[in-house]
């Protein structure tokens, strides 16, 4: 009878928390995808190719970390994004 409330309260948080979550995953996969295709397109010009490349490994390593926390909390997003959407 008490708990219930209770229940409800930290259904709702981790509902929000997971959301927050996959928002932020979605975020962390386009920024990667953004690296990769940077790192392509400036293989060839005189910029320094240990940076850019040290950029793709950062975005790629905080997009792994955010892919296994949700999936460690079995996050399930309602509408996946399947391919990067030009922004307006």
């Amino acid at each position: 009878m008490f708990n219930k409330k209770k229940k409800n309260t930290h259904r709702q948080l981790k509902d929000e928390y997971d959301a927050i979550l996959l928002r932020q995953v979605n975020e962390a996969r386009v920024n990667y995808q953004q690296a990769q295709e940077s790192e392509v397109a400036l293989i060839d010009s005189r910029v320094n190719g240990h940076l850019i490349q040290a950029q793709t490994a950062m975005e790629k390593a905080k997009f792994s970390y955010l892919y296994n926390e949700a999936r460690r909390r079995k996050t399930v997003a309602k509408n996946p994004l399947l391919f990067h959407q030009p922004q307006d």
